[in-house]
């Protein structure tokens, strides 16, 4: 601190340091202890960060530096940060998991170890398709994954609202799971902030997808050609929960199931009248400490109550948060990439996804008809899950007795019952 810094001077300077004096040097030279006592608290109460390049060093490659300090004094943060196009994070969180090497690299004077990573899914594109009915064209972001598992050649479809001030792009890290059609619409700010929130159009657009994209996997022209296995899912973040609600239960399309991630109720129009008209089997997925708007008590849990789904469940990551759903993209402003970074958490982005990544897979593979797996089989996937420790659930088959948890607010532990009536808290 700064008394440890005046103790470096010697004492006559030490004495003059800490008393008013007029004269101009002894004050710059406090004024430059006091600087690099700051810098140096700075640089000791740093994290330590990941950080990642697409396309660095081999274009088809994502190269990936650990344990990197993260500190405007830190040039090995601030220059590859800020001029040299990398992203805090990991390979993984943008589809590149496939492991190649370990490369030192010279940068900035310094030979870097690298880690580099190969994609498992493709790379994403722009896609649009005309809704004659409404005269709209419905956009959307698409990818699919790479990599053919025990020979398969076919994927779910998985059609994703995005959350609120979120961007399409944020939630490609879900195509090494299945082929993924994130709907967005252009922003009317254009690039500084992705202000997409009507709820109805995203609903009718999922809806038509849900039924248009299956039709487009037969024709040879398409990039879903002969690439979904018919099973249709429907789903979203926040907000994109509240959408696909609007989609499922008030278009009254029927997918194969939902997978909601810390859905948002609060739609334009409102998304709980419509909770009761959604039937298929479905997923709701939360994080513990997502202690906002979004919580477990206020929006996961009253969705999950109001659906009448002979077969859903409820899923409680334990350490999540509500913004680490999302990988941010977004250039400029974002909800979760400028206004949320506060948020509290115990698990890092890529341990959220590789979450999210689990439960959605294990959903699919319940959902698929070729795999006969029963929802018992999906009910024991979560129960290893909770064995481990990372999450805790419920299904509609839980015996009365079952409780999820929660960490809200972030230094107390809540716990919700799955008989609890509406409003009522149980702590645990």
């Amino acid at each position: 601190g700064l008394s440890s810094c005046l103790h470096r001077l010697p004492s006559a300077r030490r004495s003059a340091a800490v008393m008013p004096t007029p004269l101009r040097p002894r004050r710059l030279l406090l004024r430059g202890c006091m600087l690099g006592c700051a810098a140096a608290a700075a640089v000791a109460t740093s994290e330590s960060v990941s950080i990642y390049k697409v396309g660095f060093p081999d274009l088809e490659l994502c190269g990936q530096e650990d344990h990197v300090t993260k500190s405007p004094l830190n040039p090995h943060w601030f220059f590859p940060m800020t001029f040299g196009g990398f992203h805090e994070g990991n390979c993984s969180d943008v589809g590149y998991t496939k492991y190649a090497r370990t490369q030192p690299i010279a940068m900035h004077g310094h030979n870097l170890t690298f880690d580099l990573y190969g994609p498992t899914q493709t790379p994403t594109i722009d896609l649009s398709v005309e809704d004659p009915s409404r005269g709209r064209k419905v956009r959307m972001k698409l990818c699919l994954p790479l990599l053919q598992a025990a020979g398969q050649v076919r994927y779910p479809l998985y059609i994703f609202g995005h959350g609120a001030g979120c961007s399409a792009e944020d939630y490609i890290y879900f195509c090494q799971v299945a082929a993924v059609a994130s709907v967005y619409h252009d922003s009317p700010v254009g690039p500084l902030f992705p202000a997409d929130f009507d709820t109805a159009a995203a609903a009718a657009d999922m809806a038509f997808l849900s039924v248009r994209l299956p039709e487009m996997a037969q024709d040879p022209s398409s990039p879903l050609h002969e690439k979904l296995d018919g099973t249709v899912i429907l789903g979203g973040h926040s907000m994109g929960g509240g959408t696909t609600v609007l989609a499922t239960g008030g278009q009254k399309v029927q997918p194969s199931g939902v997978a909601m991630f810390a859905p948002g109720l609060f739609t334009k129009p409102d998304a709980r009248p419509f909770l009761h008209n959604v039937t298929v089997p479905a997923i709701v997925v939360v994080g513990a400490m997502d202690c906002g708007s979004n919580s477990l008590e206020k929006q996961a849990r009253p969705a999950f109550n109001g659906l009448r789904s002979a077969d859903k469940a409820l899923v409680v990551v334990k350490g999540a948060n509500h913004c680490q759903w999302t990988q941010p993209s977004e250039p400029f402003l974002g909800v979760c990439s400028t206004f949320a970074r506060s948020e509290c958490h115990r698990v890092s982005h890529a341990e959220q996804h590789a979450a999210g990544q689990r439960l959605l897979a294990a959903f699919t593979r319940f959902l698929q008809p070729s795999s006969g797996r029963s929802w018992e089989a999906l009910e024991r996937d979560l129960a290893i899950g909770e064995a481990e420790g990372t999450w805790t659930f419920v299904t509609s088959r839980s015996p009365p007795g079952k409780r999820v948890r929660s960490d809200c607010p972030c230094d107390g532990d809540l716990g919700v019952g799955i008989g609890a009536q509406e409003g009522e808290q149980l702590l645990v």
